[in-house]
This record gives structure tokens, C-alpha cells and sequence, in this order.
């Protein structure tokens, strides 16, 4: 999927949730001055702060891509990231040797200026198998 939609699902449901956490305080306010009970007011501001709070987290631990969580990628070895996320689309793994690996991610078809290319999700790690660096970038020779 292309990071321009992925871009765009992430402010829609921030958008989404901040503005239900504005009118649960909106609520809150106008019931407490009309003595009703604000409950369920306090309910949905909780659940929406609890939520604002996951998508903010999550993006957060996969910024490079929605399918690949980062935090967990730096710091693992080599082979425990080739046994969560599968076989490597480009490269491979040659123990007590440098190199990097790359996932496919996708073809940029996007509607602001397509470069047409397959970018892949790389990782870069050294002799003893740990990943040190992960970035998004097009096949070389492109």
C-alpha cells in the first residue's frame, strides 16, 4: 500500500478521534452546568484518549512502514526477524558477514508525482547478525 494512503488513513483517525474527544468535553461541560451525569461523556473521552493514544504508539514504532515494526526489528538479530516476517525478497542472510535484506512494500502508483519504482523495506545489519539501520528505498538499478 502506498505511504501517501497509509499518510492519509493516519490523519483521518486522528482527526476522527480528536474530534470526538472534543465534543465528550463539549458534553462534559454543558452537563455538568445542567447537573445531568456525565458518564457516558467520560467514557467516550477515555476510550478516545486510550485510542489517539494506540495510533499515536504505533506509528510511532513503525515509521518506516505500517507492516514492519522497527522498535522490534533494531534491536533483534537477523534470523529472529527472518522468522517473524518470512524470507527476504532481495539478499540473503551469510553468517559472520556483513550485509543487508530487503521485504517488497510496494510500487509507488500514488497520485502525487509516482516514481513508478518497487521500494523495499531494507535492513542493514552487521558480521555477528544485528540489525543496525532500516530504511525504505528503491531496488539499485531502478
Amino acid at each position: 500500500m502506498n505511504p501517501f494512503i497509509i499518510d492519509l488513513c493516519y490523519l483521518l483517525f486522528l482527526l476522527i478521534l480528536l474530534m470526538i474527544g472534543i465534543v465528550s468535553v463539549i458534553l462534559i461541560i454543558r452537563r455538568k452546568h445542567t447537573q445531568k451525569s456525565i458518564r457516558s461523556s467520560v467514557i467516550s473521552l477515555v476510550i478516545s484518549s486510550l485510542l489517539l493514544l494506540a495510533l499515536v504508539i504505533f506509528a510511532a514504532s513503525h515509521p518506516t512502514y505500517y507492516k514492519y515494526n522497527d522498535w522490534f526489528i533494531l534491536n533483534s538479530n537477523i534470523s529472529a526477524v527472518q522468522s517473524k516476517y518470512g524470507n527476504f525478497d532481495l539478499g540473503s542472510v551469510t553468517d559472520k558477514k556483513a550485509g543487508k535484506a530487503a521485504y517488497y512494500i510496494y510500487t509507488d502508483n500514488g497520485p502525487v508525482m509516482p516514481d513508478h519504482l518497487k521500494h523495499y523495506y531494507y535492513i542493514e545489519y552487521d558480521e555477528w547478525g544485528m540489525i543496525n539501520k532500516v530504511y525504505d528505498a528503491c531496488q539499485p538499478g531502478g
